[in-house]
């Protein structure tokens, strides 16, 4: 992340919506790298995905970096008309 600096949005793309057990960023790297939801679209987590986190007070992202995770400004592009999205 320090190197090549924050994600652009343009080279991601959402491959789950939906509610999960947890909040915790460890406990989410598990269960998308092991018992992923129905639904779930990707590939194991892995370096450089990124992760929306959100309630009712807004969201958060979080990039995984090589240890852990680093919170990071991410501004996702809206969803163009006619584009499908697995959620």
């Amino acid at each position: 992340l320090e190197r090549f600096g924050p994600p652009d949005p343009g080279n991601y793309r959402m491959v789950f919506e939906g509610e999960v057990e947890t909040n915790d960023l460890e406990e989410l790297y598990a269960k998308f790298n092991l018992a992923q939801p129905p639904g779930y679209s990707g590939h194991s987590l892995s370096i450089s995905d990124v992760l929306e986190l959100y309630d009712e007070d807004g969201s958060t992202f979080h990039y995984v970096d090589r240890i852990g995770f680093k919170q990071v400004e991410f501004l996702p592009s809206a969803p163009q008309m006619g584009q499908n999205l697995k959620l």
